[in-house]
């Protein structure tokens, strides 16, 4: 009698339960009401535990046999909200770097030599061409103009040391202004120019700025001062007395105290003046004056004879043409230093060891760099 098959049975059917793999055995599924053993090393439990080794780590050093590959976390994006305030800095910060990157590109200039096409080079070359000989008559033009205001300040100077106003050349210091500056460079190409030219055209249009304003100072100056400075002038012809001392008993014997007079007045005069009553008299100094002394009101008598540190302080005056020896004047003074500091602007200096360049020399050397480089164009 042949045996007959029996039937499989699936105990994973019949229990409903997980097998769990033993170690080097089949998967047996868990007793019943025993907890799943916990899983060692965060391993799934299909995977072997991990083998325990020797000493290729250090003390106590774990080496595991098959590691499962690292979890890899995908990077989240950050978004970043920015203000309209911050959009509107980051685009003014760009414009402002575009210029500078431009300025510095046209002082630095050779640049455009190396790039580009030959039709572009030969197109920017033609424009530096153009801008060369715009500059030569620009630059010649303004030479004439400054030959013209050091001619105007010459003849003023001459005026003011014959004691004249110079009110003529005041006013046509007004009409003169030299036309260059820093404008002047711009859409002239000087970016192809050589480096040495570039440098002397930025002194050109510097040194003209210059030039401007120190002629603006003088006008302003002679202008503001008319009435001081007339005064000063008519000393030589009119002179009047300005100052006067008054003595008294010092520490060791009489000394004198200056004073400048509240109303100068004139050293001699061919007209007739009126006295206290009315009538016609020759002219003759003030018989007193009016000044303060100790913060009150004084009245001083005009010396006359007699002890002048006797009695009540007695005033003397000083002769005009030793006033400029003891006090000059601020005004004659400043003005000779300003155009002093515009002769050193227009003509520059020689003093060995403080040699400067004028504008007016300038000028030539500028323009003759530009025509030996259109020469050799």
């Amino acid at each position: 009698m042949s045996e007959q098959k029996k039937p499989k049975i699936d105990l994973k059917a019949r229990l409903g339960k997980k097998t769990v793999a033993a170690p080097g055995g089949p998967a047996i599924p868990p007793p019943v009401g025993i907890p799943k053993p916990p899983v060692m090393g965060g391993g799934s439990p299909s995977q072997p535990p991990r083998a325990m080794g020797g000493y290729g780590g250090g003390y106590g050093a774990v080496v595991e046999s098959a590691p499962p590959p690292p979890r890899v976390v995908e990077p989240q994006a950050i978004k970043v909200e920015m203000s309209e305030e911050v959009i509107e800095q980051q685009k003014k910060q760009q414009k402002r770097g575009f210029v500078i990157t431009g300025i510095v590109s046209v002082i630095v200039g050779g640049i455009g030599f190396t790039f580009g096409g030959s039709h572009e080079r030969a197109k920017g070359a033609t424009a530096a061409i153009e801008g060369a000989r715009d500059l030569v008559k620009d630059i010649e033009a303004s030479d004439k103009v400054a030959d013209d205001l050091n001619s105007v300040l010459a003849k003023a100077s001459e005026r003011l040391a014959k004691s004249e106003y110079p009110a003529e050349e005041i006013s046509k210091l007004g009409e003169i202004n030299i036309p260059f500056d820093g404008g002047h460079l711009t859409d002239k190409g000087i970016g192809r120019f050589k480096k040495d030219i570039v440098t002397q055209l930025l002194t050109y249009a510097n040194t003209a700025q210059k030039a401007n304003d120190q002629k603006e100072k003088i006008q302003n100056l002679l202008s503001g001062t008319k009435a001081a400075l007339t005064d000063l002038l008519q000393q030589k012809t009119d002179p009047k007395i300005h100052w006067g001392v008054w003595l008294e008993s010092g520490p060791g014997g009489p000394w004198a105290n200056m004073q400048p007079l509240p109303s100068p007045f004139l050293v001699k005069s061919t007209e007739k003046v009126k006295d206290k009553d009315g009538k016609e008299k020759d002219y003759e100094w003030p018989a007193d004056i009016q000044l303060q002394r100790g913060g009150q009101a004084a009245t001083l008598k005009r010396y006359k004879s007699g002890d002048p540190t006797s009695g009540d302080p007695q005033f003397i005056p000083v002769a005009p043409q030793t006033e400029s020896m003891v006090c000059p004047s601020t005004t004659i003074v400043r003005i000779r230093q300003e155009l002093n500091e515009m002769q050193t602007v227009l003509k520059g200096d020689n003093t060995p060891g403080a040699e400067k360049t004028g504008f007016l020399q300038m000028g030539d050397d500028v323009v003759a760099s530009l025509k030996k480089l259109l020469q050799n164009t």
